[in-house]
């Protein structure tokens, strides 16, 4: 593990959508791919849509306590990136728990370099899993607010 990264360095400030009206898991990527594709790190966003999806449908990543963790490696990026949502209705993703989703954090990184992403996606796990994260992430009231949260990571 890089003992100085940080969560942060892999975002956004437009990457954090709090309580979004969204029908499915597909308005939802599609939402934050939008997000870094205003950001400027996202040229192909409808390709990037298409490849999370795609992976998502191959196997879930609704890992419980209202979290899905969509994540793809696509040929138009350079870097890891995350992007965080809040969902104004939770939705039935089929998690283990059968808990409605109602956080998404996206991580999306580049084809050639596998060994990054999941260094991120392993502190994100320690991140979710520790304390009140998810209930501040869902208690933030602006993307700023949700951002700040990845800073002690």
């Amino acid at each position: 593990m890089i003992p100085d990264m940080k969560l942060l360095d892999y975002t956004t400030d437009t990457g954090f959508l709090p309580q979004i009206k969204c029908r499915d898991l597909s308005e939802a990527v599609s939402s934050l791919v939008g997000a870094l594709q205003a950001a400027g790190v996202v040229r192909d966003g409808e390709g990037l849509v298409q490849e999370v999806l795609r992976r998502e449908a191959a196997d879930s990543t609704a890992i419980g306590e209202g979290l899905v963790l969509p994540h793809a490696r696509f040929r138009d990026l350079d870097e890891v990136y995350l992007a965080a949502a809040t969902l104004a209705e939770p939705m039935d993703l089929g998690a283990p728990d059968g808990r409605p989703v109602d956080v998404v954090i996206m991580l999306v990184g580049p084809r050639g370099d596998p060994r990054m992403m999941l260094r991120v996606l392993a502190r994100l796990a320690r991140l979710v899993k520790n304390g009140s994260f998810l209930a501040d992430l869902r208690a933030a009231g602006d993307g700023a607010a949700m951002r700040r949260l990845f800073t002690t990571s």
